[in-house]
């Protein structure tokens, strides 16, 4: 599914190319130039919509100029139209967890100045020392088990359970603090500190806070096991699940995430409804959101909550 804001804008594009054309604005070199600029820079988006595809074909072959004007003027109707359900998008990083006691790796004392990111969050870290890894992970796991949910876990765990056919919660955290606040459904894009991943057969399966030493696979008895978090030269599948709910949101919520690792700037300009919470200013992302409250989640996390439910409600 295409998200409803990049395709009303790449109709307004190109309805716009061809009135300037028609008007003598522009000459055929230009126009053309244009269109196939439009064509190349949405590939993935062309593929996905005959419709869409068919209009810059036309329009290139300068053919049914009356019919592909009408044509464009109904599916802006029809994108601009409100939808019977809204939804709704929170997207959380490491900032959301750090009020809990999560480290992070940037906070002034994270880790790292512990551990070298690529040693122990990379392939070729773990091709190296994969005991180093293990050891990393087990770490994480001890140090989770005694750390609670906060108000903004709470908050979006309430807005998931109250709206639960129009709130999406994909997360980069890949502890289990949603899942302690109440919350279902919840989307890991890197992976489960709390599972383990069997290297032979590829189940997951549920470790919770104890470490892996000596732990075999349930299904196929391998010993052959690893944690199960995306590590850097990984894919990560569940960015897919991020981008169907891009596509089909309307309101993109981001909490506690530099950028760095999801372009969440990139993806804030697709929305015309946009909410950004981290707690310092950022040049980089601020400006590309409508919302931006500078505080901790835990502050902002009430006036987070009645921005959401009053937008659903509208």
């Amino acid at each position: 599914m295409l998200n409803k804001n990049t395709l009303k804008f790449l109709y307004q594009d190109l309805d716009e190319l061809i009135a300037q054309y028609r008007t003598n604005k522009i000459d055929r070199f230009s126009f053309v130039s244009e269109v196939e600029r439009i064509k190349q820079a949405n590939e993935v988006i062309l593929n996905g919509n005959e419709d869409f595809a068919e209009l810059v074909e036309n329009a290139l072959l300068e053919k049914q100029y009356e019919s592909l004007k009408q044509r464009t003027k109904t599916a802006l109707e029809n994108i601009k139209a409100p939808s019977s359900a809204l939804k709704v998008l929170i997207l959380s990083g490491a900032g959301i967890s750090a009020e809990s006691g999560v480290r992070t790796f940037r906070d002034s004392d994270g880790l790292w100045e512990e551990y070298d990111v690529m040693e122990v969050c990379s392939v070729k870290g773990f091709e190296r020392n994969p005991q180093l890894v293990a050891d990393f992970y087990d770490a994480r796991r001890r140090d989770l088990e005694s750390k609670q949910p906060n108000l903004a876990h709470n908050m979006v765990a309430r807005l998931k359970r109250n709206y639960p056919k129009q709130i999406d919660v994909p997360t980069q955290n890949v502890d289990d603090l949603f899942e302690r606040a109440g919350c279902p459904n919840v989307v890991h894009l890197h992976g489960t500190l709390t599972d383990l991943r069997c290297e032979e057969c590829k189940s997951v399966f549920e470790i919770g806070y104890k470490s892996q030493i000596d732990v075999i696979c349930p299904r196929c008895q391998s010993s052959n096991i690893r944690h199960n978090v995306v590590m850097f030269g990984e894919e990560a599948p569940m960015y897919q699940k991020l981008q169907q709910s891009i596509n089909e949101c309307d309101l993109f919520v981001v909490i506690g995430t530099s950028g760095n690792v999801i372009n969440v700037a990139g993806y804030a300009q697709w929305f015309e409804y946009s909410l950004l919470n981290n707690l310092d200013p950022d040049d980089k992302l601020d400006p590309y959101f409508k919302v931006v409250y500078h505080e901790k989640a835990t502050q902002a996390a009430e006036k987070i909550e009645v921005y959401i439910e009053t937008f659903l409600s509208n």
